[in-house]
């Protein structure tokens, strides 16, 4: 994308996962990250939080945006969620394993919030992945646990890793979304936005 050669690109996240999805775009970019509260109302849907903590996470940038018109801040937040409930990152083994055993055999749904600030705006969307588990036998759920340890996961799993070539059997939606970040929506967003 060649517009965005004159642009600062941050990429307000921390998971190497979103870095290497940023890079297969061929952006260039700098890791950046503010810590923020990711705190969010009660009330607010599941299937909205991730996009609100996305426009959390840029806006911390607020005033470097107004200050510098050739910034762009790029920041993201990915949620599963299996009926109403969130599962976020198990604190513990245990935790993981009771995750899993609530995604198996079920259809759950990955959201990816991305925030796009330029110029002081916020440009934010949501992207939806349904997933589809076979049925887990328990010792397949602790084999993948022990051997991947995937406590910095939310839903406790990693598409691209075990459990993702052997657990899912369908898919509906970006699997980059998936993986952290729905490169497709936003090269055509970023593209929007830079006219």
């Amino acid at each position: 994308m060649n517009s965005l050669n004159q642009y600062h690109v941050i990429l307000a996240s921390g998971s190497p996962r979103r870095r290497e999805l940023l890079q297969m775009l061929g952006i260039d970019f700098t890791v950046k990250t503010k810590p923020t509260d990711e705190i969010y109302p009660d009330t607010l849907p599941a299937k909205d939080v991730s996009e609100y903590l996305s426009r959390l996470k840029a806006g911390s940038f607020m005033d470097e945006s107004l200050a510098d018109p050739y910034l762009i801040v790029i920041a993201a937040d990915t949620t599963v969620v299996i009926g109403d409930e969130i599962l976020g990152k198990p604190k513990d083994r245990a935790d993981a394993i009771s995750m899993l055993k609530k995604l198996s055999n079920k259809r759950h749904s990955v959201y990816s919030g991305v925030c796009i600030l330029k110029s002081g705006v916020l440009n934010s969307f949501t992207a939806q992945t349904d997933v589809w588990f076979r049925e887990l036998k328990t010792s397949e759920i602790e084999y993948y646990v022990d051997n991947y340890e995937p406590y910095d996961k939310a839903g406790a799993y990693a598409v691209q890793e075990w459990i993702g070539a052997a657990a899912i059997s369908r898919m509906e939606g970006s699997y980059y979304n998936v993986v952290g970040l729905p490169t497709q929506m936003l090269y055509v967003r970023l593209a929007e936005i830079l006219g």
